[in-house]
């Protein structure tokens, strides 16, 4: 055997291994990369349609107030800017549910939205300041308040299941770079 044959033989272990560690590298790396995309995939649109909510039921409060000071066209106006808007993101939060108790409390968004709706509509009928003025104090406003708190609800499951997974690719980052 050659010398020149002896030191590719010598060398060949360090090559495998460098091979070796250079899969593992890839490996390790895509992995993290898909988790840190799925914590983006399940939870940041769910944060994103829960703050939006918020958005859209305050505006539509709003409205309420509006009819109930007498400005019947102004509240109407809004409110038919908003109710598609928080509909439509109670839609994509049905259909984004990722986290262990995040189904109980869309289910709960969904009752206390579709009640909400009825006592809005309730309150767009009345025919009287006087009678508006009763209808949000005595129910619409408590209704608000239940969709605005179950939407916090969704928005801290996701933001708290975030956090963890973040930690948890954090974690497992810190231990591929030990290894």
């Amino acid at each position: 055997m050659t010398l020149y044959k002896k030191l590719l033989l010598a060398q060949a272990p360090i090559a495998l291994a460098l091979a070796i560690i250079g899969i593992f590298s890839v490996v390790a790396i895509s992995y993290l990369g898909s988790h840190s995309q799925g914590i983006m995939k399940d939870n940041y649109r769910s944060v994103l349609a829960a703050q939006r909510m918020k958005e859209a039921i305050e505006r539509m409060d709003s409205a309420a107030l509006f009819m109930v000071a007498g400005q019947q066209q102004k509240g109407d106006e809004q409110a038919a800017k908003y109710r598609p808007v928080f509909e439509a993101e109670l839609k994509v939060q049905e259909g984004n549910i990722t986290e262990r108790g995040e189904k109980e409390f869309t289910v709960g968004l969904r009752i206390s939205w579709t009640d909400y709706q009825l006592k809005f509509d309730r309150l767009r009928a009345s025919s009287t300041i006087e009678a508006k003025n009763a209808l949000y104090f005595s129910e619409l406003e408590g209704a608000f308040y239940k969709v605005k708190s179950v939407a916090d609800d969704i928005l801290a499951v996701n933001q708290d299941a975030m956090l963890h997974k973040s930690d948890a690719v954090r974690r497992t980052a810190e231990r591929m770079n030990a290894i």
